[in-house]
């Protein structure tokens, strides 16, 4: 035979033989590298890989504010099918200060070339960098880049901010562990900033946080899109976002509405701290004592959420408290009468969706309830969880302190009060509903009494159910515990029974209060 004539079959790749079952399998076994290049091996083991990598690669994506890094997201949201694998859509808070290029006495390397200027950084790239994020956020591109990149991503259920590096839910050999945003790396190669660190990279009194919030969702309204959760993540102690990123016209919050209405999922790290007057007119981040705080103008347009965490940053200043001013509120949509927290003389002027929450009909739905951070008297926050008892089957309580006003009998020696705390787990024993209780690091505040700047230690004592840590004194502070609603009513009980306040000086007007001597000799 001609060899000219001889047929030679192309060589067929071994994996080809197996189901494509088993190769996707195998393929979640490698490392980063070798996924991506077992995917250019051919055009059928690529196709066989493809579901799975764009779930795993492109269903959770974080980006940051510039241009660089938002062009990727617009053509990830034009592509065909990756498009539609983007369902979690993260803006990280990578924000890029020029005086970051700025040397400091404590800068172990210094830059012979020009000592005002950290070794590595190019100032001249950052100045750069960073007025294009200022001009982004102040000019609107941002908000229209976005609402173009939602308009084109039809899976979004998640919009996320945040200020760090977050954790990958599955981190594959050889991939970092941490989800950054994309365009770090090109941000180092270009000026030196290594935003890959677990650094904190914003500025306390920095408004950009905000502007980024007001312009994700008025993204949001302009492009139709109905998300479920939108989580505001910022891990500095002193920072959250202000009063004026949730302040938007009547005549944007009707387009924003249908989206509010859908959210089941709400997690924001706010500020509610006032500022002085004569720092107003500096872009302070703080609002005015005769102002209302626009988060819960927000929360009105929420009715249907499933879960919510507010967590307060900084030092609060708001009267009474967010969770007082949240209490008279409930009082108010009700028709009950109530009297206003101290201080907020002027919310009765305010027209009614700046100042009222009906919050009678709406929050029916919740279900998961975290406050953190945060100070009221304890009538409040009972009023608060009897309001929610029917619907609320998780609740964590974290850094929260009660006020005990002078005319309150607990220091009276009145056994069935021993103190605020147990108060409230006794009251809410009769009522509540709740299957996951988590409370820690509360507190206790009555007038009369000035040790420790006026707030007395919660401590819990030693118990066989649930779950309790303690610090490095040896307290308990943290007691956790998940069970049946019928099961949650006895641990209430037990956790009223062993919920003591650290006072001497308290301990001579009510026994059931300890001294350190006595709650260290446990």
């Amino acid at each position: 035979m001609n060899d000219l004539q001889i047929k030679h079959k192309p060589s067929e790749s071994p994996l080809l033989r197996f189901p494509c079952e088993l190769v996707v399998h195998t393929a979640s076994y490698l490392s980063a590298d070798d996924l991506f290049s077992l995917r250019l091996t051919c055009r059928c083991v690529e196709s066989f890989l493809f579901e799975t990598f764009s779930v795993e690669f492109f269903s959770d994506r974080r980006f940051m504010v510039n241009e660089y890094s938002l062009q990727c997201l617009l053509n990830i949201s034009k592509h065909p099918y990756l498009s539609k694998r983007l369902s979690n859509l993260t803006i990280g808070l990578d924000r890029l200060y020029s005086s970051e290029a700025l040397s400091r006495p404590e800068d172990r390397v210094v830059n012979t070339d020009n000592p005002r200027v950290k070794e590595g950084i190019e100032p001249y790239k950052l100045e750069e960098l960073a007025a294009e994020q200022n001009w982004l956020v102040s000019s609107g591109r941002l908000q229209l880049l976005l609402g173009e990149a939602l308009d084109n991503l039809a899976n979004v259920v998640e919009l996320s901010l945040r200020d760090t590096n977050a954790g990958r839910r599955h981190c594959r050999p050889g991939l970092r562990e941490q989800l950054v945003s994309y365009g770090s790396a090109e941000v180092h190669r270009r000026t030196g900033v290594d935003l890959l660190s677990n650094g904190l990279h914003l500025h306390s009194q920095d408004q950009f946080a905000d502007m980024v919030f007001s312009a994700t969702l008025l993204a949001v309204a302009r492009s139709g899109k109905r998300p479920e959760t939108i989580n505001v993540i910022i891990q500095r102690n002193d920072m959250g976002l202000s009063s004026s990123a949730f302040m938007f016209p009547r005549s944007l919050l009707s387009t924003l509405r249908p989206a509010l209405e859908n959210l089941r999922s709400l997690n924001l790290s706010v500020s509610f701290t006032y500022i002085p007057l004569g720092s107003f007119a500096q872009g302070s981040r703080g609002f005015l004592p005769w102002q209302p705080h626009y988060l819960f103008s927000l929360l009105e347009e929420t009715p249907n959420l499933v879960r919510l965490r507010v967590v307060s940053k900084g030092q609060s200043f708001l009267p009474g408290g967010e969770i007082q001013r949240l209490a008279w509120l409930i009082d108010s949509s009700s028709g009950k009468q109530a009297e206003k927290p101290a201080g907020t003389h002027i919310y009765g002027d305010l027209p009614p969706s700046l100042g009222r929450i009906n919050l009678s009909q709406g929050f029916k739905a919740l279900k998961d309830l975290e406050l953190k951070n945060m100070i009221a008297p304890s009538n409040s926050l009972t009023k608060i969880i009897l309001h929610l008892s029917a619907s609320l089957r998780k609740l964590c309580l974290c850094v929260i302190g009660v006020k005990v006003s002078p005319e309150d009998d607990e220091l009276d020696n009145d056994p069935g009060c021993p103190n605020a705390w147990s108060s409230i787990f006794r009251e809410m024993s009769t009522y509540s509903s709740l299957e996951n209780l988590q409370v820690g690091f509360l507190g206790h505040q009555t007038e009369n009494c000035t040790r420790n700047e006026n707030i007395h230690q919660v401590v819990f004592l030693r118990s066989e159910i649930g779950t309790q840590s303690a610090s490095h004194s040896g307290l308990f502070e943290t007691w956790s515990y998940s069970g049946s609603t019928t099961s949650m009513k006895s641990f209430l009980l037990e956790l009223a029974d062993k919920t003591i306040i650290i006072c001497t000086r308290c301990r001579q007007r009510n026994q059931r209060y300890r001294s350190p001597e006595e709650v260290f000799g446990r």
